[in-house]
């Protein structure tokens, strides 16, 4: 059985023009990557669109919290902790005095 599935698709030469410019970046290592990547992000846009509006904020929520964790906890962030003395931590929301 087979991994993938061969798709043919007809598409403006303008598209393809900037398929090959993210390939020739280094962004994309083929066109079958890009197609694949799109298609991606416009199902899962679809997914979320099936919902209702307050879903859609905790499905999104939901997908950025680790990386906002990650970053909280970061020594790149902690410059700004005593920046303009307000506390940006997440739990504290008070200015300091």
């Amino acid at each position: 059985m087979a991994t993938t599935v061969k798709v043919s698709a007809r598409i403006p030469p303008a598209l393809a023009k900037e398929m090959e410019k993210l390939i020739e970046a280094g962004i994309y290592s083929n066109k079958s990557e890009i197609i694949k990547d799109a298609l991606r992000e416009f199902l899962l846009k679809k997914k979320y669109l099936q919902v209702d509006e307050s879903e859609y904020i905790k499905n999104m929520l939901r997908a950025v919290e680790p990386i906002l964790a990650e970053d909280w906890e970061s020594e790149a962030d902690a410059h700004w902790d005593e920046y303009g003395e307000i506390d940006y931590e997440p739990n504290k929301t008070q200015r300091r005095a």
